[in-house]
């Protein structure tokens, strides 16, 4: 219980890092991101240390969003303060899949076809965001994508092999989205 805090806590302390590193008005698409891990990150600490029950539904929505949004908007970011920053608009139509996951999700009919579609819009993300940051030759951007594969697929991966970290894998690898995504804008 304590140790799915700390994870939550890391979240938020690489979110309160963000928030204090970016400004609103010069990288808002990633303080956007770091906003809403931030409320997530304290949904979970609440969540774990209070048992669960009264927050539960409010979680799950707040999972659901922020399994999709940080690395779209880093990668938003990204492009807009490269020389390719058309691109971006890519990216942010990338976000529309969130508005259909979260009414799949209200609903009693979810189907697993809407995960699919994360998938492949989460792998479309990464390859992209590797591709900025190969061509920029900024390898945070990598990191940022690299990290964003670990959230997503590596409890899969790591199911049979390590059971007990998958709670912890998707928090970390939030921060770990934020914290590399700030560290890379600010220098």
């Amino acid at each position: 219980m304590y140790i799915t805090a700390l994870s939550h806590m890391i979240l938020v302390g690489a979110c309160c890092y963000a928030l204090y590193a970016l400004t609103p008005a010069e990288f808002p698409y990633a303080y956007t991101a770091a906003a809403f891990c931030l409320v997530h990150g304290l949904l979970g600490v609440v969540r774990t240390l209070e048992g669960g029950g009264e927050c539960d539904r409010t979680f799950a929505v707040s999972s659901n969003i922020v399994e999709v949004i940080p690395l779209p908007l880093a990668n938003i970011e990204f492009y807009s303060h490269s020389s390719q920053s058309g691109v971006a608009l890519v990216h942010a139509l990338s976000l529309i899949l969130l508005l259909y996951d979260m009414m799949g999700s209200m609903s009693d009919e979810w189907s697993s076809s809407t995960d699919t579609v994360k998938d492949i819009s989460l792998l479309g993300n990464i390859a992209s965001g590797t591709f900025i940051g190969v061509q920029e030759e900024n390898y945070f951007h990598v990191g940022v994508a690299a990290a964003a594969a670990v959230s997503r697929f590596g409890p899969t991966v790591l199911c049979p092999i390590l059971p007990e970290i998958i709670p912890y894998l998707s928090s970390l690898g939030k921060a770990a989205i934020i914290g590399v995504t700030t560290y890379a804008l600010t220098n």
